[in-house]
């Protein structure tokens, strides 16, 4: 991590010493060659989502833009979006989203968006910074039994014969006096018991309304909104999964019964307010796709029963972004570009927060569930380091291969990065040890300047994550 730090640290020195940034950047008519082609008027861009998750599994579904540029607005005028989508790992993610500038004629932009999650095979593994991934890996495979799997002292496991058949001691001491007892719980009895026990499903219709702009003449804007979602959980102890013969046992939920285990009986608003101030110098017409500037904000967001909730508590995140265009002259000769991106991110979270609500990250334009996943460390599963307060640090690389002029318009992108992150109950608990660190690469595609879609691959030391998803990381 300190090799993180450096880097970071050193960047922004020479960004600060090299740049003054324009306190109101100027808005360019796009010129009209390459994969830019001097976009006006009202673009769509579609596609059909198929995808692949190292959490979700396959995905399908379909996400539809419309856009629309008009001189004097920077990205756009206004673009919404539409999305149906489905894995085969039972995660459904459906939405619609307005993002409009100047709304009704204000200086105000205005953010909606509503949809509907389920996340089949939400993740709690608990909190802290350590746990035991191996151990995890085989109570999910089988391997070893957990809770009432577990035999007695005196029927350890003697010799497995195959998937079905497990033989304990009493086979050696009593095996014609004990009966069904000489067998203990197979591998395929604990595989097919055990598999769901670090799982629960999640249901959460939402709505988020939000609007902000910049405060006067300068790089400085106000945020503030309002979060409304409502959670479901369900626990998979007693079911049936797949077509398994065996019911699930407790799960890790049923066993903590964590804050938040009364959403197994009855839906809990989670609704909350937020606000922000930020600092953002990147280029207004390439809000989506940035080669420069900073973007930094402070976002809190208060929940209680004053938002309709039924949890009490406050996050805090903030976060710094950078970018830096590296060697203009150079790379813009041969029509390509090589930006140089890092995100520092710290989040505390004070009060009862509910399990299932404790992982996620929310900045003005970020979201993330604890420090693995598809927006934290890379290299991770979703939820898989979660506490009171996280910390993480991402660095990427992004190099502009090549552009086409068809369908609209569209810049191939390289992508590689590298991860870190670390959580504890306290602020005192993060010190520069046991961070948790992860590598990837990939291709992200900018079509029509603010359609990104990112496909990447990333590997940590104890497993790893691939993604399809829309827009930067940071």
């Amino acid at each position: 991590m300190r090799t993180l730090f450096a880097l970071l640290l050193a960047l922004t020195a020479v960004q600060l010493h090299a740049v003054e940034p324009e306190k109101d950047p100027p808005v360019e008519t796009p010129k009209k060659k390459g994969g830019d082609p001097g976009l006006e008027g009202f673009k769509v861009t579609g596609l059909p989502l198929i995808s692949f998750s190292t959490d979700d599994g396959f995905g399908y579904g379909v996400r539809a833009y419309g856009t629309y540029y008009e001189e004097g607005y920077a990205p756009f005028k206004f673009q919404a979006f539409a999305q149906y989508y489905k894995t085969t790992r039972g995660y459904e993610y459906h939405e619609v989203s307005l993002d409009a500038l100047k709304f009704l004629g204000t200086p105000l932009r205005l953010r909606l968006d509503g949809g509907f999650e389920r996340t089949l095979n939400a993740q709690w593994y608990g909190y802290g910074n350590y746990h035991d991934l191996a151990r995890i890996k085989q109570i999910k495979n089988g391997e070893i039994p957990i809770n009432e799997n577990t035999p007695p002292n005196t029927k350890r496991d003697l010799y497995q014969y195959d998937q079905n058949i497990t033989l304990n001691n009493l086979a050696l001491t009593n095996p014609f006096g004990s009966g069904n007892q000489i067998f203990n719980p197979s591998q395929r009895v604990l595989r097919e018991s055990q598999d769901k026990y670090f799982y629960y499903d999640r249901i959460r219709p939402f709505i988020n309304i939000s609007t902000e702009d910049f405060i006067g003449d300068t790089n400085f804007k106000w945020f503030a909104g309002v979060r409304g979602q409502r959670y479901k959980i369900q626990s998979y102890q007693g079911d049936y999964d797949n077509g398994n013969t065996v019911a699930n046992i407790k799960t890790l939920i049923d066993n903590e019964r964590p804050y938040g285990y009364d959403a197994t009986q009855d839906r809990k608003y989670v609704n909350g307010v937020r606000g922000a101030i930020a600092y953002d110098s990147r280029p207004r017409d390439r809000e989506s796709n940035p080669n420069g500037g900073i973007f930094t904000d402070i976002h809190v967001e208060g929940v209680g029963k004053g938002t309709g909730s039924h949890y009490s508590f406050t996050r805090t995140t903030v976060t710094w972004r950078q970018y830096f265009d590296v060697a203009p002259s150079f790379f813009n000769s041969f029509d390509k570009e090589l930006v140089i991106g890092y995100r520092l991110l710290g989040q505390e979270t004070s009060g009862d927060v509910p399990f299932f609500e404790a992982g996620r990250i929310y900045t003005m334009r970020e979201s993330a569930e604890g420090l693995g996943g598809n927006g934290g460390v890379r290299g991770y599963s979703a939820n898989q380091f979660v506490d009171k307060d996280m910390v993480i640090g991402n660095l990427e690389m992004r190099l502009t291969t090549f552009k086409i002029s068809a369908l609209g318009g569209m810049d191939f992108v390289l992508l590689g990065y590298h991860d870190e992150g670390r959580v504890g109950a306290s602020r005192r608990e993060i010190d520069m040890d046991n961070w948790h660190k992860a590598n990837g690469g990939g291709v992200r595609i900018v079509w029509q300047k603010n359609t990104i879609i990112n496909i990447s691959y990333g590997r940590s030391k104890y497993g790893a994550n691939g993604n399809f998803s829309f827009n930067h990381l940071f």
